[in-house]
């Protein structure tokens, strides 16, 4: 996987940079385009619940720290910090530089990329051919630099000795995703405007007169009920996971995340 440049949106609200395939909703282009923004990002967000993150994320910013801990030590200090690097403890001298560590050269993100948007380095923002992404989750450099494994985490992001990295976390959506998103946005766009829709109810059945009903626990409990969209969820997310899967060790890097409001220039 390369880094790609994103498609324009068709919603500036949104965050999410693809473009929906909205041919099945005959209606759509006629739609005022404030009620296509909100359509769009609700489909967006079920899509995303759904597929447990794997498709509709906005970009997240993430700061990684790949040392040890940056310690700051008094003049002369000998403190010892231990940590561990595959599998096998270390003992790190604190001296004078408090990130005197092995620098590296790939960054492992904690999840898919489906796109990365910008990654910033001592306040300057890398060209995309300095590095490329291998396996989906790791940045490596390709311009003959190598990744700081320390930054300062007290300094905003932007200011010297920092490093942010914001992408798109999971997978691209592929033509059925952009159309199963359109579908839902369609249904969306309807159930504002009071039209018929296919998008399921809570209630699962009425009473009248003493007769019992039936109110279901949450909306999308089995999908959406909208057979091309449950296809698509299906494929993406067969076992119906709610939050990604996720591995953590004492060894494995690890990043500080920052969601971020993203909007992608005209």
């Amino acid at each position: 996987m390369t880094a790609t440049d994103p498609q324009p949106l068709a919603a500036a609200e949104g965050c999410v940079p693809w473009v929906m395939d909205t041919s099945c909703c005959d209606e759509w282009d006629s739609l005022d385009p404030a009620l296509q923004a909100r359509a769009e990002v609700l489909a967006w967000d079920v899509l995303r619940v759904l597929t447990a993150g794997r498709v509709g994320s906005c970009p997240v910013t993430v700061r990684p720290c790949l040392g040890p801990p940056c310690t700051v030590c008094n003049p002369g200090g000998t403190w010892m910090i231990p940590f561990i690097r595959d599998g096998n403890w270390y003992d790190q001298i604190c001296g004078s530089d408090p990130c005197s560590c092995e620098r590296l050269c790939e960054i492992v993100l904690p999840g898919l990329a489906a796109m990365l948007t910008e990654v910033r380095l001592d306040g300057e923002v890398l060209p995309l051919e300095a590095f490329r992404i291998d396996n989906g989750n790791r940045i490596v450099r390709t311009d003959g630099q190598c990744w700081p494994s320390c930054q300062n985490m007290n300094a905003p992001l932007g200011d010297p000795a920092t490093l942010g990295i914001t992408y798109i976390p999971g997978i691209v959506p592929d033509a059925a995703g952009l159309w199963a998103a359109g579908v839902l946005a369609c249904e969306f766009s309807k159930a504002c405007s009071g039209a018929k829709c296919r998008l399921p109810s809570s209630v699962t059945s009425i009473a009248r007169q003493g007769v019992a009903f039936t109110v279901s626990s949450g909306m999308f409990d089995n999908g959406t009920g909208i057979r091309e969209v449950d296809a698509y969820l299906h494929a993406v997310n067969p076992n119906g996971l709610k939050v990604p899967p996720m591995v953590w060790s004492p060894d494995v890097s690890w990043a500080r995340h920052r969601y971020t409001t993203w909007v992608p220039t005209p």
